[in-house]
């Protein structure tokens, strides 16, 4: 794997299309395999309910699978921590800064394909869209001037994978005024019936309240939140490493987010009420 992996990197890394090509799908079919029900002796046709996946969590059910065994180890390791994701988002990166045509649209849509199964398939990879820097990539990709409809909505879909039960990444969303870039897209005329929906789709999910925010913390999340915007990395408890965040330690309810986005959007309350009757994700106490 460590082979496949190293060939497909050197083939990502170069400018050439044909190459990425190739080693996109080399990167695909190695997902492809890991995302195959894994079978043996030992395990059950039928997984019971215990055998579900926890939220953010590896799928106990696959985790016998040697491949994904050895998949993980790497993806864990120090050469190889969270490889597969930083390397896609440095692909696209480098297809950003070519000529836009047919084949390099082509191009970000297998790679933003491809690092949706690697952020589901591997969720501490997520983690790596805390770094301002890797979520700028997917915010440029909103673009409306330079990116088809076909890309927007990818980038959504990609998003919504990068910022599941992460909220350092929100938070790094936040900052970067992503609110603002995705609501501006979904005001404009010209925007994509499609994109429009996927939009609307990230807003009920964006709008979901965060773990242990409640009402009383409305009052001193706004302040702690300059704290830590302001604080060194040191006090903040950031190293500086590829899966942290200056703003790890803020969290949000959903009337916090609700009054965010009223700067952008004018009917964010029907959203609101919307999520509350419909429950789209369950019963998260609104």
């Amino acid at each position: 794997m460590e082979f496949l992996l190293s060939s497909a990197f050197d083939q990502i890394s170069s400018y050439d299309p044909a190459s990425v090509r190739r080693g996109l799908r080399h990167i695909e079919g190695l997902l492809a395999h890991l995302c195959r029900p894994y079978t043996s002796a030992s395990t059950s046709p039928l997984p019971s309910k215990s055998d579900r996946p926890s939220p953010g969590g590896i799928d106990t059910r696959v985790a016998d699978d040697p491949a994904y065994r050895e998949f993980l180890r790497l993806q864990e390791g120090f050469e190889w921590n969270r490889a597969v994701a930083l390397r896609l988002v440095a692909c696209l990166e480098r297809l950003l800064g070519q000529e836009s045509n047919d084949l390099t649209t082509l191009l970000i849509l297998s790679t933003l394909d491809l690092l949706q199964g690697v952020l589901l398939v591997h969720p501490p990879s997520r983690r790596v869209f805390a770094r301002e820097v890797n979520m700028t990539i997917l915010l440029d990709l909103l673009e409306p001037q330079s990116s088809p409809a076909a890309i927007q909505g990818a980038t959504v879909n990609t998003l919504v994978c990068a910022l599941v039960e992460e909220w350092p990444n929100v938070r790094t969303f936040e900052a970067l005024d992503g609110l603002e870039s995705i609501c501006t897209l979904f005001k404009r005329k010209d925007t994509d019936k499609e994109v429009k929906l996927r939009i609307l789709e990230f807003l009920f999910f964006y709008l979901i309240p965060e773990p242990q925010a409640t009402q009383s913390s409305s009052s001193s999340t706004s302040h702690h939140h300059a704290k830590t915007k302001n604080a060194s990395p040191s006090e903040d408890g950031w190293s500086g490493s590829s899966n942290a965040s200056g703003y790890g330690h803020v969290v949000r309810t959903t009337q916090e987010k609700q009054r965010m986005l009223g700067k952008y959007l004018s009917n964010v309350e029907s959203l609101v009420n919307e999520l509350r009757q419909s429950q789209p994700f369950g019963n998260l106490m609104i």
